[in-house]
């Protein structure tokens, strides 16, 4: 992938705009713009801090305001969208972006040429802000004054009069506490001088929140202003973060050697999934590890835990990694199952979904299979068994196992399954009873069970159970799903209506390592899919044709919501689609070679949107612009995964 972008596209304001820059700390704290510097999101900001890891995440620093003084002539550095107008035009003036190691933005005028880094600590609530001086003849200075949010980062500012404008000084560190529920920001770094000068600045606009229908504008207070002084070739550092830190070098020299890493990876793609896959890993609490669903705005969800470890961890061999975060859901686990959610506030999670679960079976099961820790596997038994023991007898949201042996879930209104919009009372997706993954995933359970009871505890008689309600759940499969008129497999199954509609839920009947269906129904299954579904982006989650198809993700938070599985393109679901394609064809060198060519559309992307990841989705026409989150850990993953599986 591409990690620089040259002045045209720097100097191309909307092309500039569209593409957005991430850096992570671990702890589900971030900070993200666009390659100009122009925040364009709620969201965007140069310190999202998380105060309690990895939620009650707030931005406090939303950026610098920058300009450089030279021989008594002012030239601004930064870019803003204002009601009918963009200032400053630091953009005019910018004539590249680099995002590798950290953000870097380079200026160059006819008196001076400057760089601008940003660079967030790992581990920390702490980012390094770095002015170099690359070229100029005479002495330069760097005015910066911080524009400061202090507010919940799914939220908007507006000018506050009971804002504390008071500026602490003592042994060259500033400090701030606007609020005092909030926490102290210091600033610290190369020596500078400070003048304080508190002032609002008002109604800067955001054109991603105004694409999407939702409130666009917001108002900044900054309480002073620093000065630096730079001759040719030198650098100033400052340090802004929730910590009294005054060590920029060590703090720098300590990310470029953990980044640096990463460049032990020949391949740039994989590298660049790699530093991607990282992104998401993240501390909850003070012990536990989880992932975070997506960035700017998903904390951490079972179901997409679930989902994208494999590609997170085990085809790169992180397996330490793994087994905490299987472990940390473990310990959460309850009548069966694990949270869906871990709300942004409060520790109550929720457990409100019926495929997470079934996803922690066939994570900890391809843990051990990956890994080959016996012992790390045994360990997480226990639980494994309490899910197939409640989703067998029944537990909350009306999930149990019917005569047939089939998992039924869910009344009218409830929403459990990954396709889970719910608006307004209104339910895009009814997907309640027997929908078809959910049961090809409890089939793979109950097998990955009993493998699991028989090799790592020995216990022979839970595993033929399990292998006999297996066998039943396979019988009443086919009996049910199977649409031999259209050759396909029905969505979902409520009583005697069975849901015709043609979905990408069907695809892990295939992709799965267990399926119940023949090896000519699998093909005809993949066949559909590929036919109706396929896009270079990965599965629309509805064909054309139906009378609920969306071709395009916009308009009111109303309209995108019913629009969301309703044809819209999700990346994720390449890496089933891959493996359902080996599994019909084959894996020979010209069967790699095609599945390569069916990742190219997505690894192309990493040049886009979120630069170096991977969009949440894609609207289902042509030419699928990438909505929703810039950065999503399933899509990610899964395109790891399946680039490491057949294509590296």
């Amino acid at each position: 992938m591409r990690t620089a972008f040259d002045q045209r596209e720097c100097q191309n304001l909307k092309n500039a705009l569209g593409k957005e820059w991430l850096e992570t700390n671990g702890l589900g704290g971030f900070a993200c713009s666009s390659i100009i510097g122009a925040n364009v999101r709620k969201q965007s900001g140069w310190l999202i801090a998380a105060l309690r890891p990895p939620v009650e995440r707030f931005v406090l620093l939303s950026k610098i305001e920058d300009r450089v003084v030279v021989n008594n002539h002012e030239v601004h550095l930064s870019t803003n969208i204002y009601p009918g107008t963009v200032f400053p035009h630091g953009f005019n003036i910018q004539n590249e972006f680099r995002l590798r190691p950290w953000p870097t933005f380079r200026y160059v005028s006819h008196d001076f040429a400057v760089e601008r880094s940003i660079c967030l600590i790992q581990g920390e609530n702490t980012v390094v802000i770095s002015y170099q001086n690359t070229g100029s003849p005479a002495p330069i200075e760097i005015k910066a004054r911080p524009l400061l949010a202090f507010r919940e980062y799914n939220d908007l500012a507006e000018r506050n009069d009971d804002v504390n404008f008071k500026v602490d000084q003592a042994a060259g560190v500033i400090s701030v506490q606007p609020y005092p529920k909030l926490p102290r920001l210091y600033f610290s770094g190369t020596p500078f001088t400070c003048e304080v000068k508190p002032d609002w600045y008002k109604r800067f606009q955001y054109p991603v929140e105004q694409e999407r229908g939702l409130d666009f504008e917001e108002d900044l207070f900054t309480a002073f202003e620093l000065t630096f002084k730079l001759r040719a070739g030198e650098t100033a550092h400052l340090i802004v973060s929730t910590e009294n830190r005054t060590d920029a070098g060590k703090l720098l020299e300590a990310e470029r050697k953990r980044r640096k890493a990463y460049e032990k990876e020949p391949d740039p793609t994989r590298q660049a999934l790699l530093i991607a896959a990282d992104s998401f890993i993240a501390r909850r609490g003070k012990e536990a590890t989880t992932v975070l669903a997506g960035y700017p705005w998903f904390t951490d969800w079972g179901r997409d835990t679930m989902i994208a470890l494999p590609g997170l961890t085990l085809t790169s061999g992180k397996f330490a990694v793994a087994k905490k975060i299987l472990l940390s859901f473990a310990r959460y686990i309850d009548r069966g199952m694990i949270p869906n959610v871990f709300p942004d506030a409060g520790e109550t999670p929720e457990y409100n979904t019926v495929d997470a679960s079934l996803w922690f079976v066939v994570a900890a099961w391809n843990y051990w299979q990956a890994s080959g820790d016996a012992a790390g596997a045994k360990e997480l038994l226990p639980a494994l068994s309490e899910v197939v023991k409640f989703y067998r007898d029944g537990t909350r949201y009306d999930i149990f196992a019917d005569r047939d042996g089939l998992i039924s879930a869910g009344t009218p209104g409830t929403q459990l399954t990954w396709m889970d919009v719910k608006v307004e009372g209104y339910v895009p997706t009814p997907r309640h009873g027997k929908p078809v993954e959910i049961n090809a995933l409890w089939l793979n359970a109950l097998l990955m069970l009993a493998e699991m009871e028989e090799k790592l505890a020995n216990d022979i008689q839970a595993a033929v159970i399990l292998r006999k309600l297996a066998d039943q759940v396979a019988k009443s499969f086919v009996k049910t799903f199977w649409n031999a008129e259209g050759g396909y497999l029905f969505d979902v199954v409520q009583g005697n209506f069975r849901d015709p509609a043609i979905r990408p839920n069907q695809i892990f009947v295939v992709s799965l390592p267990h399926s119940p269906l023949d090896k000519a129904q699998q093909k005809a299954v993949f066949d559909v899919v590929t036919k109706h579904l396929l896009t270079p982006y990965g599965l629309r989650s509805l064909a054309r044709g139906h009378e609920k198809y969306a071709g395009r993700y916009t308009g009111s938070t109303f309209k995108r919501d019913c629009a969301y599985h309703q044809g819209t393109v999700w990346g994720w679901l390449i890496g089933p689609y891959c493996d359902a394609y080996a599994k019909v064809n084959g894996t020979g060198k010209q069967q790699k070679k095609e599945i390569a060519g069916l990742l190219t559309g997505l690894i192309a992307h990493l040049d886009e949107a979120g630069l170096g990841s991977v969009s949440e989705i894609f609207e289902a026409d042509a030419p699928h612009r990438p909505v929703g989150c810039f950065a999503q850990a399933w899509s990610v993953s899964e395109l790891l995964r399946a680039y490491d599986t057949y294509v590296k």
